[in-house]
């Protein structure tokens, strides 16, 4: 009889146990499968935004595309028709796509804008860079001038000021102010961003070039390269191969093949990586 009951007990545990497994798991009244199906629709990351006219113009500037990212610039000035960056922008492009008269009537306007010494100077030194191209060089030494005037921490102004009397063959001068820059130290590279990195050194580099200080040359020709191989390595390439260019003279210099060498498998790395 003992053997009998035993035997009921452990069939009724064992429909329990079956019964028990039978019923799917709750946790807070949702079974736990659908608790997963939840939680992973839950984690799927939201649809970017879209793209701003600010946005688009930055990105197709970038890529060189200097029509179309001014149309995108014209459409970000009609929605911030008062803030310097449009403006300034839409001036670039134009100065890329050579219609300097737009690209001068953009600055002004860039300049009615800017709130800060930094927003001026950084549109009186593209002024100044327009008139340098144009080979006006006295008129682009007076905006660098006042560039450097208006925001005197940044030494990339009073190097862009040595590169021009460089240009002038006015090599005291441009020595002078090149010292005055050495002077500030780390400051050379504090405002540099993004792909404006190393752009200090190889002004620095290109102004020596004009004052036939070759060792300043490649020391500051590998701080930009190390800063910034990509751009640089295609800068250097190009301005060595133009007869204009106070680098021209570098371009059969076996050192400046071997610090291209030394710098191409990272520049390619990084252009891979972009």
């Amino acid at each position: 009889m003992l053997i009998l009951v035993r035997g009921v007990m452990i069939g009724v545990c064992a429909l329990i146990i079956v019964g028990a497994c039978a019923k799917q798991p709750v946790r807070f009244g949702i079974p736990f499968d659908l608790d997963r199906v939840f939680s992973g629709l839950s984690a799927q990351p939201p649809p970017p935004p879209p793209e701003s006219w600010k946005e688009k113009g930055m990105r197709l500037a970038k890529e060189k595309n200097f029509s179309e990212a001014a149309e995108a610039f014209k459409k970000h000035v009609l929605e911030e028709p008062e803030n310097f960056f449009g403006f300034n922008a839409l001036a670039v492009c134009y100065k890329n796509l050579g219609d300097h008269p737009q690209a001068m009537r953009n600055f002004e306007r860039a300049l009615e804008f800017a709130d800060s010494p930094q927003e001026r100077a950084k549109v009186l030194a593209n002024i100044g860079n327009l008139y340098f191209g144009a080979d006006k060089l006295q008129v682009a030494l007076g905006y660098y001038k006042e560039a450097a005037s208006e925001f005197a921490g940044n030494p990339v102004y009073l190097v862009l000021i040595a590169r021009t009397f460089a240009f002038m063959e006015e090599r005291e001068r441009a020595r002078k102010v090149l010292q005055e820059v050495e002077k500030m130290g780390d400051d050379l590279d504090k405002y540099e961003r993004d792909e404006d990195r190393g752009a200090g050194s190889y002004l620095m580099a290109y102004s020596y070039a004009g004052l036939s200080e070759e060792e300043k040359v490649f020391d500051y020709l590998e701080k930009a390269l190390k800063a910034n191989p990509a751009k640089y390595i295609k800068k250097i390439e190009e301005d060595v191969s133009h007869d204009r260019s106070l680098l021209y003279t570098l371009r059969d210099d076996p050192r400046l093949k071997e610090l291209l060498r030394k710098y191409s498998s990272t520049g390619s790395a990084s252009r891979e990586g972009s």
